[in-house]
């Protein structure tokens, strides 16, 4: 991968675990690396479904503009 391809590349994991004791009986972890050719990542920790659709809807909102405007 050139520089290049890696200015353009990035990250986002998510890790879902049930816990029944929790009303909405699921945890995610999503943890995001916004450039791959840095170090830094985020993680947080969310507990439903809206609120991993969220995320990613906000992570690749980013990754799209941040795209658009190195191009």
């Amino acid at each position: 991968m050139t520089d290049d391809a890696r200015s353009e590349a990035a990250a986002l994991v998510i890790r879902v675990w049930r816990e029944t004791a929790e009303r909405s009986g699921i945890r995610a972890r999503i943890t995001r690396r916004p450039d791959l050719a840095d170090e830094r990542q985020t993680t947080m920790v969310v507990a439903s479904p809206e609120e991993v659709y969220r995320e990613v809807r906000v992570w690749l909102e980013h990754f799209l503009e941040q795209s658009s405007r190195d191009s």
